[in-house]
């Protein structure tokens, strides 16, 4: 049978690779910016926030079923009026958050409370124990979603994956063809760690890994919504 009666049999060109200069031909579509910050200066800010939410968990037991589950999978999850507490420690992570979000739309810093404010901020906090974790999901109706660490628990560091955050790929037909060396249909985890702020668009998919360990794993979790 000749080449050309061969079914499936791909044309193949045997030319030597001479490098060239693409990089200034070299374009990004559709970046995904995410901010991921740890301030160092928020230990103390972290343990009165810890203590506030470990009252409000055992003033609020029912807050660990009905209507306060969303996508969390057992633990506790507060209302949505975590801004209204009035916690200055909480403020200080809503002033950073704030600022965050200011800094990606490339806008001046901005402040929440008053009306002149183009920017709308809701909170809430989430209390995780062994065992439990939240199934992936979106924000809709929001432009920005964040997370704030309040602590990590004493997760069991044999687990690669223990109480990681994961972002899906928004692209869903970038998994049908992974291209190597990209990181094109990829999973991309961040660990958490105690003062640390990631901040995303909120349309981009995101799950939390079951943790195990001792303790709690407490964060606090947010909704931004920009105005014009």
């Amino acid at each position: 049978m000749s080449k050309q009666d061969t079914p499936n049999q791909p044309d193949t060109a045997e030319t030597a690779i001479n490098p060239m200069d693409f990089s200034k031909s070299i374009q990004m579509l559709y970046p995904t910016p995410i901010i991921r910050h740890h301030f160092d200066d928020l230990e103390g800010v972290n343990a009165e926030i810890r203590d506030l939410l470990l009252a409000k968990e055992k003033e609020h037991p029912e807050w660990r079923t009905g209507a306060a589950q969303k996508s969390n999978v057992a633990g506790w999850r507060s209302r949505d009026d975590l801004l209204k507490w009035e916690d200055p420690n909480i403020n200080k992570v809503v002033d950073r958050l704030v600022n965050a979000i200011a800094f990606l739309n490339a806008n001046r810093p901005m402040k929440k409370g008053t009306k002149q404010n183009n920017m709308d901020v809701f909170g809430w906090a989430n209390i995780n124990r062994t065992g439990q974790y939240n199934t992936a999901h979106i924000h809709p109706g929001y432009h920005w979603g964040a997370v704030y660490y309040v602590t990590t628990g004493k997760p069991d560091e044999t687990l690669a994956k223990n109480g990681m955050l994961e972002f899906h790929d928004p692209r869903p037909a970038a998994a049908a063809m992974a291209v190597p060396g990209y990181e094109f249909g990829n999973k991309f985890d961040v660990r958490p760690k105690a003062g640390t702020l990631v901040v995303f668009p909120a349309w981009l998919t995101h799950a939390v890994h079951p943790f195990f360990g001792e303790e709690e794993r407490i964060s606090i979790a947010f909704n931004v919504r920009v105005r014009p």
